[in-house]
């Protein structure tokens, strides 16, 4: 009888053995990604798209050769493309969306970086929309494009970097659905959910500019955008917008004209870091508000970007502004009427920002 007795034990034994094994988790489960040998944490890249279509800005002669990558909603459903292209000066990131966007705020966000282990990440290790730096809030269109200058990211006159980009959009679908959209053509790298990047390398400029030097430059108003003390050497009133962004905004109350020197390469809001390349002057009658640059000689412009509002500006990126223009050939001068009514009694808010070569 005892050998039959420890085969019974046995054949036990090996029974619930197997259907531990046969178990499975929920959690385990979500742990099947991909091929063997990949990280749990590693998202599959995107299937194969149509890389359409390639959109630029009108008016932006860019160097080298665009990128483009698909807009991919609900991550496998093909609904637009992002576009990835510069000039000497900025970096242009155009999305698009076939059927536009979700109705809300800030439904275009965005990362741009050297390095993706600094993009913003939750525990997980998913990217944090919305600690993105750089948002749009669209207005019913189906096309917008991010406009940052080279110098933010610390890549001008490096041709040849390569920066990771990652494009989150709240898109709706051409068939009338509501969906999460990443513009990419690789994975993740972390994370437990899907999302999509793409990497991009600055293209170098065939012609050489006609001058030696081309700095960002902004208008110097009232009031800075910054909470770091360090970029705010007189104290000036902030509209707390970023950490550490050295520019200018103007507040206007009542009619009449005012002038203001044009700072450029100012860091840190230092004007001795900086060259006086030109002035502007704001003339304000009634609801007309006429913004007028004028260059030094030996200075010109290669574009320009003017908020003028009722409200107080809520971005520092020139491409969001409103009023953008590219000069060709440069010019040394340039006036633009607006419309705009102090509505909320605290004036009338103007940014005047340039990109100046000399």
């Amino acid at each position: 009888m005892k050998p039959r007795v420890w085969l019974s034990a046995l054949t036990a034994l090996l029974v619930l053995g197997m259907a531990a094994c046969d178990a499975s988790s929920p959690d385990d489960s979500l742990q099947i990604r991909g091929p063997e040998n990949v990280s749990a944490d590693v998202q599959p890249d995107p299937p194969a798209g149509d890389v359409l279509p390639v959109i630029t800005v009108d008016g932006v002669m860019f160097c080298g050769t665009t990128h483009t990558v698909d807009l991919w909603a609900g991550q496998f459903e093909d609904v637009g493309s992002v576009t990835i292209y510069n000039d000497g000066s900025n970096l242009y990131v155009t999305v698009y969306s076939e059927a536009g966007y979700q109705a809300g705020e800030e439904q275009l966000k965005m990362w741009v970086g050297g390095d993706l282990a600094n993009m913003p990440r939750n525990g997980p290790g998913n990217p944090q929309f919305g600690q993105f730096p750089y948002k749009i809030t669209t207005d019913g269109g189906t096309t917008y494009t991010f406009t940052i200058p080279l110098d933010d990211l610390s890549l001008v006159n490096a041709c040849g970097d390569l920066i990771y980009v990652v494009v989150h959009a709240d898109v709706t679908t051409p068939g009338g659905g509501s969906e999460t959209a990443f513009g990419g053509d690789t994975g993740g790298d972390t994370g437990e959910r899907w999302w999509y990047y793409t990497t991009y390398t600055i293209q170098c400029c065939d012609t050489p500019p006609p001058f030696d030097q081309s700095e960002t430059a902004f208008a110097k108003g009232g009031y800075v955008w910054t909470t770091a003390k360090k970029s705010n050497p007189e104290n000036l009133p902030s509209l707390n917008l970023i950490k550490n962004r050295w520019g200018w905004a103007i507040n206007l109350n009542g009619d009449g004209t005012t002038t203001y020197e044009i700072w450029a390469g100012a860091g840190l809001n230092l004007t001795s870091n900086g060259t006086l390349v030109g002035s502007l002057s704001v003339e304000v009658i009634g609801s007309s508000v006429t913004v007028s640059y004028t260059m030094t000689p030996g200075y010109a412009m290669q574009e320009a970007h003017i908020y003028v509002g009722d409200l107080s500006p809520t971005t520092t990126a020139p491409g969001q502004y409103g009023h953008t223009v590219y000069f060709d050939p440069l010019a040394s001068s340039y006036s633009y009427t607006f419309d705009a009514t102090d509505t909320n009694g605290d004036g009338i808010w103007v940014i005047a920002h340039a990109v100046v070569n000399w």
